[in-house]
């Protein structure tokens, strides 16, 4: 199995599992299990960049970190920077959850569908139209949590991943859509 399929099932894997610790433990519960995420990923981090060897981390940066990365763990500690946020953000469970599954079935659909595609978008050379087209796809089961809304967010948070900018999209697709849901 290549390099990012295995993160993006990865990525997909763990934002399931943020929405079941959402819907059955609760938002606080949330917001404390991704807290205590960035406090001990922040610390393997730092403990890495020093020069140290971690074994369980060392074998998730073998087995699923890209090469060019700027510190270890960079995807991860964005997603848990991005999902906290969103969690501290919105205070409505399917909100929260329609947009953890958004950043973890969409994105992951874009990455793995875009990296095949062929026709590049025009105000993004690095993205193709495949890759958001299938970020848009598989944002949709997000209406089972919000109905309509689902839609002009699913919309929203695809253009925004296909934008060229320098923010990570495992922050900006939370951000993007915790500004849509209090904008809403």
């Amino acid at each position: 199995m290549d390099l990012e399929l295995r993160r993006k099932l990865l990525h997909s894997l763990f934002g399931l599992v943020l929405i079941l610790v959402l819907f059955y433990f609760g938002r606080k519960i949330l917001i404390t299990f991704l807290s205590l995420l960035l406090l001990f990923g922040s610390l393997m981090i730092v403990w890495r960049l020093q020069g140290n060897r971690i074994p369980i981390a060392g074998w998730f940066e073998e087995t699923f970190e890209r090469k060019d990365v700027r510190f270890p763990g960079y995807g991860a500690f964005f997603y848990v920077v991005g999902t906290l946020l969103l969690a501290l953000s919105i205070s409505d469970a399917n909100e929260i959850a329609a947009a953890i599954l958004i950043l973890s079935l969409g994105d992951s659909a874009a990455t793995i569908f875009g990296i095949r595609g062929t026709h590049p978008l025009p105000y993004n050379r690095r993205k193709t139209i495949e890759g958001s087209f299938a970020f848009l796809i598989f944002s949709l089961p997000s209406f089972l949590l919000i109905g309509w809304m689902s839609f002009p967010l699913a919309f929203l948070t695809a253009f925004s991943e296909s934008l060229p900018v320098a923010l990570d999209d495992n922050l900006l697709i939370p951000i993007t859509a915790a500004l849509f849901f209090i904008i809403t």
